[in-house]
């Protein structure tokens, strides 16, 4: 998936990526060390998704990537176990997010907390600071290399069972259960089927709409109509919830 574009170049992808990233540090301040181990994590990162949004998921090698971003192929591995991770690298910190909020929801329903906690997931903040136009762009093309790989296709089926159980967790734990409750399991797999819904909703949507704005409008749209559909179990849940 090469291109002609200028903007759409390796380097002017990454530089546009580091840009937007100046600067960023950690949420929780750390210590000059972790700082630096965040930093080169950042780097890495920002040289893969420039690399695989200028030429494709699987065109681009972890010794390439390692290249690029002046390290040793052992130093990628430190910070990322595999290829798709470096493509999906906000993805385990927005089950993370989904698992927190279904953990600590106060009176909102489940139903509700899971739509709200996804659109907090939108990997958009990648590209924050970058002109609305181009973060869109980049964004489409981010899409595009997705859907077009199958072995990033293939990524959220390998990663179905470690979603399952983080968010199953989450919500034993709310009704004192055991996670391979069946009532936990199976409404831990019609929220992942949401989490679906969003991705793929995403994917489509992007393609369609003029403003990030837009987009969120578009995939909340398809999302809550996909929610309405599982609502009966998540209502369910609401009710072993609510219990003493």
């Amino acid at each position: 998936m090469t291109t002609n574009d200028d903007d759409l170049s390796v380097e002017a992808i990454l530089e546009a990526l580091e840009a937007a990233h100046a600067g960023e540090e950690p949420v929780v301040v750390a210590g000059l060390r972790e700082r630096k181990k965040h930093r080169a994590r950042q780097r890495i990162s920002n040289v893969a998704t420039a690399l695989f949004l200028a030429e494709g998921f699987d065109n681009v090698t972890v010794a390439r990537i390692a290249e690029v971003s002046e390290v040793s192929e052992q130093t990628v591995f430190n910070y990322f176990p595999t290829k798709e991770s470096m493509f999906f690298d906000r993805s385990e910190s927005n089950v993370e997010a989904l698992a927190d909020a279904v953990r600590h929801r106060g009176r909102e329903s489940l139903g509700e907390v899971v739509v709200n906690t996804l659109f907090g997931g939108i990997p958009l903040d990648r590209w924050d600071g970058m002109d609305e136009a181009h973060s869109l762009r980049l964004f489409r093309r981010f899409c595009e290399v997705a859907e077009s790989s199958p072995t990033l296709r293939a990524a959220p089926y390998v990663e179905f069972e470690r979603f399952t159980a983080t968010v199953g967790a989450s919500l034993a734990e709310r009704i004192g259960r055991d996670s391979d409750d069946p009532e936990v399991e199976l409404t831990a797999i019609v929220i992942a089927g949401l989490a679906r819904v969003w991705a793929l909703a995403t994917y489509t949507q992007v393609q369609r709409v003029s403003s990030l704005a837009a987009l969120e409008r578009a995939v909340r749209a398809d999302v809550v109509r996909a929610a309405h559909l599982a609502a009966p179990t998540l209502d369910a849940f609401d009710n072993l919830d609510s219990r003493p």
